[in-house]
């Protein structure tokens, strides 16, 4: 007469929320490294970089970043000039004599070259208005107000900064960016003033 079988231990639903919990915490570190490792890796660049209108600048805690990409001439770049919204969109960079990156080329497919930054068209016209996933960055709220107030040119203590170098188009805050093979942007830090201030996952 052969014995009855011991049914299997049950798992019970706290072990099942352990076992989810480190699961996704095990998810999200791998695609934190996998984030650093592309910020790390990828080739930089340098980017002029200002805010919008200050009366909607900062929504929570980042601050809305407006670049050279954010508003595409397709007359005065070369490549393609036929978008539509919703649609991918490759923009050619080239690094100027001021050390700053700008588009030169728009492509409806990679280009297989070049530094590549790949985003998608929001809005198509005489202007492609288009997106790069680096038109907010997020900090601390103290962080996210005091880039808000230097990219309008605010000084510390409330007044407005006068002069050409302040005008727009000519801040001294400047993106730093990486550029993976993917041409998705990745915000690495600021130049501000010439001083490098780049951002630390860990």
């Amino acid at each position: 007469m052969s014995r009855p079988r011991p049914n299997p231990p049950r798992i019970g639903p706290l072990t099942h929320v352990v076992l989810m919990a480190i699961a996704m915490t095990v998810f999200l570190v791998i695609m934190l490294v996998r984030h650093e490792q592309a910020r790390a890796n990828s080739p930089e660049l340098v980017m002029a970089v200002e805010g919008y209108d200050p009366r909607d600048m900062l929504l929570g805690h980042y601050a809305q970043l407006r670049t050279p990409l954010h508003a595409l001439d397709p007359d005065r770049l070369d490549g393609d000039n036929a978008f539509e919204a919703g649609e991918p969109i490759f923009v050619t960079l080239e690094i100027g004599e001021d050390g700053l990156a700008s588009p030169v080329s728009l492509h409806r497919d990679h280009p297989g070259t070049g530094l590549v930054a790949t985003g998608y068209v929001r809005h198509a016209g005489d202007r492609v208005r288009a997106q790069f996933n680096i038109e907010r960055y997020y900090a601390g709220r103290r962080e996210a107000l005091a880039l808000e107030d230097r990219l309008r040119g605010v000084r510390t203590d409330g007044e407005p900064e006068n002069g050409p170098e302040n005008e727009p188009g000519n801040s001294q805050v400047r993106v730093i960016l990486a550029v993976p093979a993917s041409g998705h942007l990745l915000i690495k830090g600021f130049e501000i003033d010439g001083e490098r201030r780049i951002d630390r996952v860990w």
